[in-house]
């Protein structure tokens, strides 16, 4: 199949350089672009002279009428030169590098190059092929009895990326890692590890992705059958290698000439990465169609398939079907700086967990309901209040009625997120702990148990296996200026409760400063303040007694050389860590650093009692963490 796939690959590329009515089409791809210009000997090399443009997909184009001759020209990417990576044909620049070319015969066709080797080019490296990447040193010093700090086995981490652009719309990506901690070997004696890698192909009317360990699908409902995976919502494909089709923007404008609508399909076969015993399959179509100017409406089904072997006599599937329905709305008036937007949203989704052994057994099946609205002000404030049904049957039957609601707000240098859950539970005292976290709250009811990546947010333990909760977190941020520094502040709030008028059992208070003491030089403060208030768990926090009292604070100083490279100085634990899953930086430093110093995820797989301690122990290692890191980074 693979081989298959390939060979449609090679025989679908497509040329960077196009003949059109109107010219020569230049395409360029890179969708973090800011600026591309087409700068060449057609318009003496004039900088600014042909602004290309950008489409959703990061395809730069400008069309340029030609007479008959030869053409020398680059691409000027956010004021940095590059070769068209998409043509063969390349010159000296007389400056030890290269320029490319074009050929116009006297009919204004493009003379194609057939020599596709890459003679005297002088370029560093074959200019279709483009390095990408992260470098990371991380040095922790751990004060020991005698106050002395002593320096750990130093961590380098280094992402290596590779993107082959045989045109716009064929690209492969490979991501090769080094890292001497995870090898739990001494730096040279490290290698270069294989870690994800993808090819994608742009066609006519569809578009084709084969991946491995990669996360790149999220279909778009409000409640994703596939992707939006954990309290991270990871996209789907890490751990697993497939291929990913979806229908393309031509496709979708044929078939929206011939009948009015908009159609447009998803489809994705995988299978877990190292294993032939766990495959997933998934598809998604989705119908939308203008009703006036400023009103349409779409509709969405989609399916998702899990097939496992536990053992050799069992086969364990797990099916799920969705619909979808989405009304929009947009409202102008004079004076508005942008239109006001209404958005409805409802799904149903239906899942059956079975197992096929001589007889079909079918142990669990449910549903979820979801209704919803968001409305996005012309200015700077939008709301959003969504309600979810949940039932499921088990031992016996579970259902939960959860309610939403948000707000974001930006006013110039400030800005507010608001975020609340209500949520009621109704089940059985006969339920088990580990039925009820494995498929009520690790899945959120959605009857995916067996994904991985599946956590919960650390404001939530004090609320697990209550029959009613509720969440309310709130982020804060207003920057300025003082004394020609710029400053930015932020207070980020957590609020876990049993109802909505009981006593918090659980309050998490963040304040964070950042002080630009020059272009360079920036300094963080990034302080914890937790408050417990929970009997069960044999946790109250007294802080005139200082009893269960855990204040914990991170201080660094950064140096930026650039944009990209950086090193700082830091004590504490440093809130941003780099995710092990995405290898992106998140602000989810102090929560692992708690659930992995005690265990906690796997405490809970087991059972709650005794949690309390845990959390304690944890909050403690924490609070008097004593740490120094001196820590690097190198984007490139």
């Amino acid at each position: 199949m693979k081989k298959i796939i390939f060979f449609i690959f090679i025989n679908a590329i497509l040329f960077s350089l196009e003949k059109v009515n109107d010219g020569i089409l230049f395409l360029y791809s890179d969708m973090d672009a800011k600026s591309v210009f087409l700068v060449g000997s057609m318009n003496e090399w004039n900088i600014s002279a042909s602004p290309m443009t950008k489409d959703s997909n990061g395809k730069w184009e400008i069309i340029i009428k030609l007479d008959p001759g030869k053409y020398s020209y680059k691409f000027l990417v956010d004021n940095v030169w590059y070769n068209d990576p998409n043509n063969f044909n390349y010159e000296d620049d007389g400056y030890g590098g290269s320029n490319s070319l074009i050929n116009i015969d006297a009919m204004g066709q493009i003379i194609e190059n057939k020599n596709t080797s890459f003679p005297e080019i002088k370029s560093a490296y074959n200019p279709k092929i483009y390095f990408k990447g992260r470098y990371f040193s991380n040095n922790v010093f751990n004060s020991d009895l005698t106050q002395r700090y002593m320096l750990n086995k130093p961590e380098h981490d280094l992402n290596f990326g590779i993107e082959i652009r045989f045109n716009p719309d064929f690209v492969g990506y490979t991501v090769l890692s080094v890292n001497n901690i995870q090898e739990n070997v001494e730096m040279w004696k490290t290698h270069f590890n294989y870690e994800r890698s993808y090819i994608k192909l742009d066609a006519d009317y569809f578009s084709v992705v084969a991946f491995d360990n990669i996360g790149l699908i999220t279909f778009d409902e409000p409640l994703p059958v596939l992707g939006s995976i954990g309290f991270n919502q990871y996209d789907f494909g890490y751990d697993y290698s497939g291929v990913y089709f979806e229908t393309s923007k031509k496709f979708k404008k044929i078939v929206y000439d011939m009948l009015s609508v908009n159609i447009s399909g998803e489809l994705v076969f995988s299978d877990k990465s190292g294993y032939n015993e766990e495959d997933i399959s998934a598809m998604r179509f989705n119908f939308s169609k203008n009703i006036t100017d400023g009103k349409f409406i779409s509709f969405g089904t989609s399916k998702y398939n899990y097939t496992t072997n536990p053992s050799n006599e069992i086969i364990q599937k797990h099916n799920t079907n969705s619909i979808d329905i989405k009304y929009v709305q947009k409202f102008f008036r004079d004076g508005w700086k942008d239109k006001m937007i209404l958005s409805v949203l409802g799904q149903f989704t239906s899942y059956t967990n079975l197992n096929e052994d001589s007889i079909i057994t079918n142990w669990m099946d449910g549903y979820n309901v979801f209704t919803g609205f968001n409305l996005q002000f012309p200015a700077a404030l939008n709301i959003y209040l969504n309600y979810q049904k949940s039932l499921f049957n088990l031992t016996n039957e579970f259902n939960r009625n959860k309610y939403i609601l948000g707000a974001d707000l930006i006013v110039d240098n400030f800005e507010w997120n608001i975020y609340s859950e209500i949520w009621q539970n109704n089940f059985s005292d006969s339920l088990s702990w580990t039925d009820y976290y494995k498929y009520v709250e690790i899945s959120d009811c959605n009857g995916r148990w067996f994904e991985d990546y599946t956590d919960l947010s650390f404001s939530k333990y004090t609320l697990l296996g209550y029959k009613s909760g509720v969440l309310y977190e709130s982020l804060i941020k207003y920057s300025f200026s003082f004394l020609n520094n710029d400053f930015e502040t932020a207070i980020k709030n957590s609020f876990a409760q049993n109802s909505l008028f009981s006593k918090p059992k659980f309050v998490e208070n963040i304040f964070m400063l950042k002080y630009n003491l020059s272009d360079r030089w920036i300094f963080k403060i990034n302080t914890r303040v937790p408050y417990y208030n929970d009997n069960f768990l044999d946790l109250k926090t007294d802080f005139s007694n200082n009893q269960d009292v855990f204040i914990s604070s991170y201080y660094e100083i950064m140096f930026y050389l650039t944009k990209d490279a950086w090193f700082s100085i830091g004590y504490g634990v440093n809130p941003y860590i780099i995710n092990p899953v995405t290898d992106q930086f998140y602000y989810r430093g102090r929560e692992d650093y708690l659930n992995n110093i005690s265990n906690l995820p796997d405490y809970l797989n087991s059972y709650y009692g005794g949690f309390g301690e845990k959390l304690r122990e944890a909050e403690k290692s924490l609070m008097t963490n004593n740490q120094i890191l001196i820590q690097a980074v190198i984007n490139f």
